[in-house]
């Protein structure tokens, strides 16, 4: 049960700021599901490129 509960905290549900090192929910990081932003600097923009899952 552990292992579920592991990958489900930080599969895809949590990202992380490439600038600023933060990790949030990727529900705080976008608005409508296909743009992507750093919640805390705002500087972190798009999966993969600004932004990388968990």
């Amino acid at each position: 049960m552990r292992g579920t509960q592991l990958s489900k905290e930080r599969g895809r549900d949590l990202l992380a700021c490439r600038n600023c090192g933060a990790e949030f929910p990727e529900g705080r990081a976008t608005k409508d599901g296909w743009y992507y932003q750093c919640p805390e600097c705002e500087e972190g923009e798009g999966l993969g490129d600004g932004l990388r899952r968990v």
